[in-house]
């Protein structure tokens, strides 16, 4: 899909939704958008923007993953696991 294709994908695309980026291989929750750029976060406080047009859907082992690492961050957070 070409950088030309982002009003398509724009509108499939929705804060709070889990998608996966390709450009960086890791799953997100989008928290925002700024024109054709969609602002993503991990449950361990990393934030970054992509393009939408290399972001997809999240599978449900990628949205798995994700709330892994949430619960494994709020683990490590309170000092119970191991680093």
């Amino acid at each position: 899909m070409s950088a030309g294709d982002w009003t398509k994908v724009l509108p499939s695309l929705a804060v709070g939704m889990v998608v996966y980026d390709l450009r960086y291989e890791m799953p997100g929750t989008i928290a925002d958008f700024d024109g054709p750029m969609v602002c993503l976060t991990r449950p361990t406080g990393l934030a970054w923007r992509s393009h939408c047009v290399s972001v997809r859907p999240a599978t449900a082992y990628e949205r798995r993953q994700l709330r892994a690492l949430a619960r494994l961050h709020a683990q490590r957070q309170r000092g119970i696991a191991p680093a």
